[in-house]
């Protein structure tokens, strides 16, 4: 298929999947507005840690502030090795695990919200997901502002034309006032087409997947 059609069968599927967030972005428009809910619906054992701190948060009117606090946890993953080790080693027990990320929290000042989640990944021995669930966290932080992200994979890097063209198919899937953050990324194991996963939506338009 050519880029064009590839964004043409793109965009039939993602219509089909934006129904359901339409519905949702209409019935969040109509809760009661002390009630705060992502629009975006994660699964899994990250999705569901995020929802629990994006609840915790939203209760307290901290979303902002513990946002700002997961990205200091992220940075500190990338940025210290003894630190991103400790988080996946497994021959620290729970108790000294959940110990230690409180009393990381507390040194850094972080709200009880965030100190007390990362002392519960601890004892739920979650910590070596530390940084899906920061990243699913991210994710529900950017439906919350209105953003949707999309990450955009092909085997081999698009030309400027065909990013014009998967930009363009994408466009539709944004609802109302959201704005769309495309990511482009090159996965040569996918042999050739595209994979688009859209928020919580998933299309797998990939060589790969039709050969299995």
């Amino acid at each position: 298929l050519s880029a064009r059609d590839l964004c043409i069968t793109m965009f039939r599927h993602l219509s089909v999947l934006a129904r359901p967030a339409a519905m949702q972005v209409r019935a969040a428009s109509t809760a009661p507005k002390s009630i705060i809910k992502p629009d975006l619906q994660l699964f899994g054992i990250a999705g569901r840690h995020a929802h629990a701190l994006f609840s915790a948060a939203s209760h307290t009117k901290n979303l902002e502030k513990v946002e700002k606090e997961v990205q200091k946890i992220k940075d500190l993953v990338a940025k210290d090795e003894a630190f991103a080790s400790f988080l996946t080693n497994p021959t620290f027990s729970r108790a000294q695990k959940s110990d230690e990320v409180r009393r990381i929290g507390q040194s850094l000042k972080f709200t009880d919200i965030t100190t007390n989640f990362l002392a519960s990944l601890g004892e739920n021995n979650r910590l070596s997901q530390t940084a899906e669930i920061i990243a699913a966290f991210e994710s529900l932080m950017s439906s919350h502002r209105g953003e949707v992200t999309c990450v955009v994979t092909s085997a081999v890097e698009l030309s400027s034309a065909q990013t014009k063209e998967v930009q363009g198919a994408l466009k539709g899937f944004a609802q109302n006032n959201q704005k769309l953050n495309v990511n482009f990324k090159v996965d040569p194991t996918i042999v050739g087409g595209i994979v688009v996963d859209v928020g919580d939506k998933h299309v797998d338009l990939s060589i790969a997947t039709k050969v299995k």
